[in-house]
């Protein structure tokens, strides 16, 4: 395997090595070449650690049909770049952790690696450490009895290396230290991917410069686990991680190369000591493991697939949002969600025309059209409240809900003609819970004591409603009646799973899901049987399929990859509405735009399908 370097700074020199003990050893690596932006460096480079060829530029490296490995060694701000230009050329690529900046980049650069059909695997070498299976094994083996909780805390003074401290190169100790912390958690307390986090609390303090300095992060799993993760930049040098069992813990030194691992037992008398095996430096076993993989034509590391690195970046960008810590190439939340200066436009599509007609335009954001049964108004929220809107006559008036009054964009037409159901945040809590609101002016009735729970979807006979539901720590998709009682889970894949809507025969359930790494449009029996994926955009994120009254037309609402993390539906972007025609006997279309426009969070919500299943409403903005 031809193993070329990009970048020739620190963590390059140890790569380095690591690649020609296997090369010097016969195990078939070839240190093939290195490439810097300067060509002279390149060459000392290759000239101290015995490498093929130098290249003076990242261009030239990539271009070379020879290599059949890039390591992308440059610091993580460039990685993102780094990573484009390579997998555009057609090469593997091994890149460092932090795979890249944030979790939006990171979408897009596993999206382009499965589009060209090219090997990427995150650089994190603690996952290809012979020293996590010698550990996993002595837990199996109920050396420490059932696991309870884990510690890590890797701490050092970094604050004279420049990069750390500059937000614009994505400096801080989350992504160079904090990484190799949630790490570890996450591979001996959710090695089955299944018992995922639900809770997180945690608390930083910043550099002057505004990058994290140090933080502390507590998480609590599935089934009752706990850790307690710490890391710094500022803090002495402490590079630990415990794992506390019932009846013992395992120490193990070093949560990046694991060089020592001790086994103590109750009473904290050690136990047993091992010292795992390393060929050269450690980093060595993410080479070979890279090796292995593209010797089996996999695209992927089954220790480090694409999966895993994207939910470590999201978590990162999780973190980083709690502590007020953004990039200056970074949109801060604040900045995302401020929509102080939005116009609305409340529009009409014509399906067979291809033309939109105004109906209305505010000087406010309202969003969500419905469409009534009888095809003569739309309700859409404001500010909290549900307006009822005359297509006739333009004539809007508020429906009254008194103390409902922070509804939010998932609300739906009771199919009795006597009101909506809605998502309404409770004052006592924030959270969302299922009300019904009635245009006689009537009380609001709780559907849904248990939060947060947001509404999508209702059975044509109005006796059940469908929604999604935040459930300890995820996402999946309910149903209730609407009389109320006992709540049925219809999803459990990883992720979030949203937008749920009953077609108009409350045969199947159309809905969103991120299972896959991308946000793609999926449908189910009424039952949560037979999901099926039903868009496969590798460069878009599909939300909210919403089907024609005649069962044979979906329209949803697609972002651009590079404009939002694939679980995130956000306002003030350009997107796209999409139509998908066809039937389950002669099958579907692929989606094809038929309308660009700025919105997103509010645009098309829910369903808003006129009665004859060739016009739908939807709302556009401007800033």
């Amino acid at each position: 395997m031809k193993f070329a370097i990009l970048g020739c700074g620190h963590i390059a020199t140890k790569m380095a090595a690591a690649v020609k003990t296997l090369e010097k050893k016969g195990m078939g690596v070839e240190a093939y070449a290195v490439a810097s932006r300067s060509l002279e460096k390149a060459q000392k480079f290759a000239d101290d650690y015995g490498f093929g060829r130098a290249y003076g530029s990242y261009e030239e490296l990539a271009n070379d049909p020879q290599v059949d490995l890039i390591y992308v060694a440059t610091p993580h701000s460039e990685h993102y770049q780094n990573a484009l230009l390579c997998l555009n050329a057609g090469r593997n690529l091994l890149v460092e952790k932090a795979f890249t900046a944030n979790a939006l980049m990171a979408s897009e650069v596993v999206a382009l690696a499965e589009e060209k059909g090219v090997f990427l695997c995150e650089a994190m070498w603690t996952r290809f450490l012979p020293a996590v299976q010698m550990v996993k094994d002595w837990i199996s083996a109920g050396k420490i009895g059932e696991v309870e909780s884990v510690e890590a805390d890797f701490s050092m003074p970094l604050t004279h290396i420049e990069r750390l401290r500059k937000p614009e190169l994505a400096g801080g100790a989350l992504l160079d230290l904090g990484i190799y912390s949630l790490t570890f958690a996450d591979i001996f307390l959710n090695g089955d991917g299944t018992n995922h986090i639900v809770k997180t609390e945690t608390k930083c303090v910043k550099f002057p410069t505004g990058v994290d300095a140090t933080e502390w992060i507590d998480l609590t799993y599935k089934n009752g686990q706990v850790a307690h993760l710490k890391t710094s930049m500022v803090s002495p040098l402490k590079n630990e991680g415990v794992i506390y069992g019932s009846e013992g813990f395992i120490r193990v030194q070093n949560l990046n190369d694991m060089v020592e691992i001790q086994r103590f037992d109750v009473a904290g008398t050690l136990v047993e000591s091992v010292k795992p095996p390393r060929i050269e430096n450690c980093y060595e076993y993410e080479v070979l493991g890279c090796k292995a993989a593209l010797e089996k034509g996999l695209k992927e590391c089954p220790e480090m697939p694409h999966t895993k690195t994207m939910q470590i970046m999201t978590q990162m960008d999780s973190l980083r949002a709690a502590w007020g810590v953004s990039y200056p190439f970074e949109l801060s939340p604040g900045e995302v969600w401020d929509r102080s200066g939005d116009k609305s436009f409340l529009e009409i599509f014509d399906i067979e025309t291809g033309k939109s007609e105004l109906l209305d335009k505010f000087d406010r954001v309202i969003e969500a059209p419905n469409w009534s049964a009888d095809g003569k108004f739309l309700t859409f929220n404001s500010e909290g409240r549900i307006y009822k809107y005359e297509i006739s006559s333009g004539e809007i008036t508020e429906v009254p809900s008194y103390f409902v009054d922070n509804c939010n964009n998932d609300h739906v037409l009771s199919p009795d003609g006597e009101g909506l159901y809605v998502s309404h945040h409770t004052k006592e809590d924030c959270l969302s819970r299922l009300y019904k609101i009635f245009f006689d002016g009537r009380m609001p009735e709780l559907v849904t004591p248990l939060a947060p729970s947001y509404l999508h979807g209702i059975t044509p006979d109005g006796k059940m409603l469908a929604y999604c539901a935040e459930r300890n720590g995820e996402y999946d998709i309910y149903t209730i009646p609407t009389a109320g009682g006992n709540e049925v889970q219809l999803t459990t894949a990883f992720g979030l799973n949203d937008g749920p809507e009953y077609d108009c025969d409350g045969e199947y359930i159309w809905f969103n899901s991120i299972r896959t790494g991308r946000m793609q449009a999926w449908r189910m029996r009424a039952d949560g049987s037979e999901q099926t994926q039903m868009t496969f955009d590798a460069h878009s994120n599909t939300w909210f399929p919403h089907i024609s009254p005649d069962r044979t037309k979906v329209v949803m609402l697609a972002y651009h990859e590079r404009d939002v993390r694939p679980g995130e539906h956000v306002p003030n972007k350009n997107v796209e509405i999409r139509l998908m025609t066809g039937s389950d006997k002669i099958g579907w279309s692929e989606p094809r735009t038929i309308l660009k426009l700025f919105g997103g969070q509010g645009t098309i919500n829910v369903n808003s399908w006129a009665p004859d299943s060739k016009r739908f409403a939807y709302v556009r903005y401007s800033r």
